[in-house]
């Protein structure tokens, strides 16, 4: 007899707007709240939403993620959990810079950042290929506490981006690509084997060129 996986519903949200998301500022683990017109937007998402429950909705621990993970708990009839693992790479010095003057100060990193972003460690900030790690490896275990039905996950850019290219088999580098498009919530059809595939890839590590 053929055995049964599991699948899960992965529900991919992306986090509100920030001033600094306005501003085209970088920002990884500034806590910013939502700026007025993200939390209008945000409610608008939250308004197409059709009917769906979760038990939970995980999210980084600053102000924008846990409101807008707030609202589609909210919406969905769950609660809102903390998972400090989710937040995006902290950035240091980059934090608050735009991409202009990301350029013009760290023209070396700055083409990293577009071309081969799991390369990228900012000065003073997280290595990248740790940042996805780290996310990955949370993002695991909350799919493997699942229960099964469905789960709900709140992300910043870059970290949307990570977990997007990998579930979609597409390189890194394709990330900014990627998050041209920026649906509020993506849905993603989970199994073990994927379950497992992504725990394997939470211990990857570029090799040094």
């Amino acid at each position: 007899m053929a055995v049964k996986r599991k699948t899960i519903t992965l529900r991919l949200i992306r986090c509100g707007d920030t001033p600094w998301t306005e501003q085209q500022r970088l920002f990884g683990t500034t806590d910013l709240p939502l700026s007025d017109a993200g939390r209008l937007a945000l409610r608008a998402d939250v308004a197409k939403l059709q009917a769906e429950n979760v038990a939970s909705v995980y999210h980084p621990p600053d102000e924008a993620a846990s409101e807008t993970a707030a609202a589609f708990a909210k919406a969905m009839r769950g609660k809102p959990r903390i998972v400090p693992e989710l937040a995006d790479p902290a950035l240091g010095v980059l934090e608050g810079m735009t991409q202009q003057e990301f350029a013009e100060r760290f023209a070396k990193r700055h083409k990293q950042w577009h071309d081969d972003p799991l390369s990228l460690t900012p000065p003073e900030g997280e290595d990248f290929i740790v940042a996805r790690s780290r996310i990955f490896d949370a993002v695991t275990h909350i799919l493997k506490r699942s229960r099964g039905g469905g789960v709900a996950i709140v992300l910043h850019s870059l970290g949307i981006g990570f977990l997007k290219s990998w579930l979609l088999d597409r390189p890194c580098s394709d990330i900014w690509r990627l998050l041209e498009t920026r649906p509020a919530v993506e849905r993603f059809a989970i199994d073990t084997d994927l379950i497992e595939a992504l725990e394997t890839a939470a211990t990857e590590q570029i090799v040094g060129e």
